[in-house]
């Protein structure tokens, strides 16, 4: 059947009217995101500190493009053009996933995080010399480009690297591995069968609650996806110095403002530990000071 434009709008437009209002009942989810945007506003410090993040990254994506390449004389490696994109765009997710967690879908954010961390975990090993940028992408140079060879080589060097980063290999203490394994887990609960979302709907289940459709605001579903974006964004922002040319530095004030944002993620996560007793705080700060060893004064080594 073919339409033009108009009429397959306006077919549309004919099913999808309720108490006169076009596409009234999709106003019922923009209404109740909105409502959830401003239940989270009581969380003044996470959206501080969470926005601080964003503009000290966007600041630095500035600074790299005026200050820093003009000043560059000797050829970047390859490697710096394949990171510095996978930053950008690991950055991009962090900001995506918030918007979801915001509007009201906490849990389809948290999901994403897993992603990133993962693919945080990868740039991370690649920096440290733990495997290569190519081989996190299942490509070997000069050789043909085979699909069952890219996917072979790539979970290959996944396994390889978690086991370096958060496993047996790690160095990490057992106590920070066995949390990582339930942090780990509990990530797979909600992305392999959305098992914590599915939980929200124990009520209808037995017949005693609607169906929950509408986002509705939730402090432990919020507190949940806050607390992995503060642990996986303070992963990201360890990366950022990275960007910065070999012997082409950013200025002593950006190296301030850098460490400030440090210090407060830090102060986040730890308050896990030192304010609610949660083990996994504590993990996470030596996961990230062992396996993303980097500061203000560190610069691209590859």
């Amino acid at each position: 059947m073919a339409l033009s434009p108009e009429e397959f709008v306006k077919r549309l437009d004919s099913i999808s009217e309720n108490d006169g209002i076009p596409y009234g009942r999709a106003h019922l989810l923009f209404d109740e995101e909105q409502k959830h945007q401003e239940a989270i506003l009581q969380f003044k410090w996470y959206l501080a500190l969470s926005d601080a993040f964003k503009c000290f990254f966007l600041e630095t994506v500035e600074l790299i493009n005026t200050d820093c390449r003009p000043r560059v004389t000797a050829p970047l490696s390859e490697f710096y053009a394949i990171f510095v994109p996978r930053l950008a765009h690991n950055f991009q997710s962090l900001c995506g996933a918030e918007r979801v967690a915001i509007c009201g879908y906490p849990y389809h954010a948290y999901t994403l995080l897993r992603n990133i961390f993962d693919n945080l975990t990868l740039t991370s090993a690649a920096l440290q010399k733990l495997t290569d940028f190519y081989s996190i992408e299942g490509v070997e140079p000069g050789k043909p480009v085979d699909i069952a060879a890219v996917k072979k080589l790539r979970k290959n060097t996944e396994h390889s690297v978690r086991r370096k980063m958060t496993g047996s290999e790690s160095g990490l203490t057992q106590q920070t591995l066995d949390e990582l394994t339930k942090w780990d887990a509990l990530f797979d609960f909600e992305v392999h069968g959305a098992r914590l979302s599915l939980a929200a709907a124990q009520g209808w289940m037995k017949g005693v609650e609607p169906l929950p459709v509408l986002p509705r605001f939730e402090a432990m579903q919020f507190a949940m996806f806050m607390n992995r974006y503060c642990e996986v964004g303070w992963m990201a922002h360890r990366l950022i110095p990275m960007l910065q040319p070999p012997g082409v530095l950013l200025p002593s004030a950006w190296r301030d403002k850098w460490q400030v944002i440090n210090e407060s993620f830090e102060l986040t996560v730890n308050s896990l530990t030192h304010q609610l007793g949660k083990k996994i705080g504590a993990a996470i700060v030596e996961l990230v000071k062992a396996k993303f060893p980097f500061n203000e004064h560190s610069a691209f080594p590859l």
